[in-house]
């Protein structure tokens, strides 16, 4: 049977008495001819409802249900060879190159929804402030440029790996305790969605924690220990819903709990974990790192507030008693911006008593256009509007990022 392949798309047999034009000879890829016209002219074809169609002075071909078109009077095959088959008013046969390109461009897609389903699942906003975190910590005990060694860096990226899983770990496991609240508050997380399967989810969970567990033992550093089970701990308690637990569900717990993440385990065990088991000195409590675990502890807690703004119809519905849902998002915003308008006047009290100029004037003004900024976008939030409490939330974020370079300054 001599079968040529239709694509449903582009069938061109769809509408009952309208008239196709094909060219012939039909040829085979490779060249040979299958079939070709006595006259070597463009033929039309008469499409009937019956999904066959007659080519003059040719044999009657049909379209059967499977999208297929067979000439029933001729039995040598075409060796699986597809005939190209030009119609006037451009439908055109699928060829072998069509559903390679089509089977390619479905598995970019597949792969792309793939890799924006894991970016929402790690968080990947936390990961840029675990960088910029552990990068500036570190770089507080240096005395000299002679202790910027390849070693030192080397010995940073130790650090930032497992970390990294260990977040991976804390965000996979609120996502995977939070899946009804998330298809209210964010159905487009990948849980919630469907984009991820919670069998994946699982999976990324528990291997990250364990790989987290492993480089941080391997790497003989107790503090670098600490901060994996210190995370561990604080991770699990502020999402399992267990008794006792579920702090994300407390009125201060949840805040509290990120100050202990992100103001004291991001700075004091990282800063020891470099002065004592990299650069081989004791650890001292300087100026720089008092002021930047001072710092940001205020402004975890304050994220730990700010990030229910946009959750507060599925927190109430799920009974979650945070901040925003007892005492409305009208009155949590200005008191969160108050209390980094605080936090960043402190900060500018601290350069202004510096010893060097170039550190009063950075911290100044730095802190000073840093405030004039998040005090200008609060005036811009409506609290309805989940795209525009959710940039706020994210503007906290990047506030923060830019902190860990000016806490330099704070000397």
């Amino acid at each position: 049977m001599q079968c040529l392949n239709f694509s449903p798309k582009f069938n061109p047999l769809q509408q009952p008495g309208c008239f196709k034009t094909i060219a012939w000879p039909l040829t085979q890829r490779h060249g040979a001819v299958a079939n070709t016209s006595p006259s070597n002219k463009s033929s039309s074809i008469k499409c009937s409802s019956q999904r066959s169609f007659h080519i003059p002075n040719q044999n009657k071909i049909t379209l059967n249900n499977e999208g297929i078109i067979s000439n029933r009077n001729h039995q040598k095959p075409l060796n699986k060879q597809l005939v190209p088959l030009a119609l006037q008013d451009g439908y055109a046969l699928q060829s072998e190159d069509d559903n390679t390109a089509a089977a390619a461009s479905s598995f970019l897609e597949f792969f792309k929804k793939k890799l924006i389903a894991i970016n929402h699942l790690v968080r990947s906003y936390t990961w840029v402030n675990i960088v910029f975190g552990i990068v500036s910590v570190s770089l507080l005990p240096l005395q000299s440029l002679a202790d910027l060694t390849p070693r030192f860096f080397i010995e940073i990226l130790k650090v930032i790996v497992p970390t990294l899983l260990m977040n991976t770990f804390l965000t996979a496991l609120n996502q995977i305790c939070d899946v009804e609240i998330d298809k209210i508050n964010k159905p487009y997380l990948p849980l919630a969605s469907g984009d991820l399967s919670m069998g994946t989810a699982i999976a990324i969970c528990i291997g990250s924690a364990i790989l987290s567990y492993a480089l941080a033992i391997m790497s003989g550093s107790p503090p670098l220990l600490l901060i994996q089970i210190l995370c561990f701990l604080c991770g699990c308690a502020y999402s399992l819903p267990l008794p006792f637990l579920r702090w994300k569900s407390k009125t201060f717990m949840a805040p509290l709990t990120l100050v202990i993440l992100m103001g004291f385990t991001l700075q004091l065990p990282f800063c020891m974990h470099m002065q004592q088991y990299v650069l081989g000195r004791p650890f001292v409590l300087t100026r720089p790192l008092i002021s930047t675990v001072a710092i940001m502890s205020v402004f975890a807690f304050v994220n730990g507030l700010l990030k229910d703004l946009p959750d507060v119809e599925g927190d109430r519905k799920f009974g979650m008693k945070t901040l925003c849902v007892l005492l409305g998002k009208e009155k949590v915003l200005p008191l969160c911006v108050n209390m980094m308008l605080v936090a960043y006047g402190g900060a500018m009290i601290s350069g202004a008593s510096s010893s060097f100029m170039i550190n009063k004037i950075v911290s100044i003004i730095g802190h000073g256009i840093l405030a004039l900024i998040l005090w200008l976008q609060s005036k811009k939030v409506d609290l309805d509007n989940f795209e525009s409490t959710f940039g706020f939330y994210m503007l906290i974020w990047k506030l923060n990022y830019v902190e860990y370079i000016l806490i330099h300054f704070l000397r």
